[in-house]
């Protein structure tokens, strides 16, 4: 664990945005799952400072509407778990299920598994693939932003330098099949351990929506390749799967997967597509 050399409890998000703004060296500390078990997420130099965000219950709270689940960032996965069924969260909640002892998973948060800049957790790829977007706050402006705010051009994590995630909008959208899996047998927190997850859609006998995406070190999905196979008749030809494939696999590779890694990946994708309508989940 690194060094602390300053620690601020705001009282409200003002006072946290406040502080961001006079330290955005800080590290904000809610469940502290990762930062109390891995010091790879902490900064790398030197001592930090340290905002426990602990007490704003606005961070807390899940709302939902007609069209969206809105989850506060400290909510923890427990509280995601609990949630009713029929919203459209099955991805994330198992998801969430898997994430370590239900000890762990009453202290982890949504916010600290989405925040990691030393590599992307087990939730990334799953909010990927359900569309979700961020509320970030920062120097007194509120502002939505796309999930892809928090990776790089390099599809490593994108720190968030100052501003603080307060909010995770995911639609409420019916799949027809999905899946969510380890990649390899590793687990975090060894650094080799990464997520893939996968949803499909399928109307009039055709592929009507597909997300594939994977994370661990590097975030892999490629939307070009997705939309390649979007209007195709089911079930899909192997050519159309075995490029599919291909494509992810170089993908994954440029950003820098070894290639046996980047083999698992593309070989969970055209397993996933393989699939007959029949077997959603």
């Amino acid at each position: 664990m690194r060094l602390v050399e300053e620690v601020a409890a705001p009282a409200t998000i003002q006072e946290a945005t406040a502080f961001m703004k006079r330290r955005p060296d800080c590290v904000p500390w809610a469940g502290g799952t990762v930062l109390s078990t891995d010091d790879d997420a902490w900064p790398q130099s030197g001592p930090v400072p340290l905002m426990d965000i602990r007490n704003l219950t606005e961070l807390k709270g899940i709302n939902r509407s007609s069209v969206y689940v809105e989850i506060g960032s400290a909510a923890t996965l427990n509280a995601i778990i609990r949630l009713p069924g029929g919203l459209g969260l099955g991805m994330l909640r198992e998801t969430c299920l898997s994430a370590g002892t239900a000890f762990t998973r009453n202290l982890a948060t949504l916010g600290g598994n989405l925040c990691t800049t030393h590599r992307f957790m087990s939730c990334m790829p799953v909010l990927y693939c359900m569309d979700a977007s961020l509320e970030l706050r920062e120097h007194g402006a509120q502002r939505w932003y796309g999930l892809g705010r928090l990776v790089d051009e390099n599809g490593k994590p994108r720190p968030l330098n100052g501003a603080l995630l307060t909010r995770v909008r995911i639609p409420q959208a019916s799949w027809s099949t999905w899946a969510v899996r380890p990649i390899g047998t590793y687990r975090y927190p060894h650094p080799q351990a990464a997520t893939f997850a996968a949803a499909a859609r399928f109307e009039h006998g055709a592929l009507a929506e597909l997300r594939i995406a994977s994370a661990g070190s590097v975030l892999v999905r490629e939307r070009a390749i997705e939309l390649s196979l979007v209007g195709k008749k089911l079930p899909l030809q192997n050519r159309d799967v075995e490029d599919f494939a291909q494509g992810l696999l170089d993908k994954a590779i440029a950003l820098g997967s070894a290639g046996d890694f980047a083999e698992r990946i593309a070989g969970l994708a055209a397993a996933f597509l393989d699939r007959a309508p029949e077997e959603a989940l």
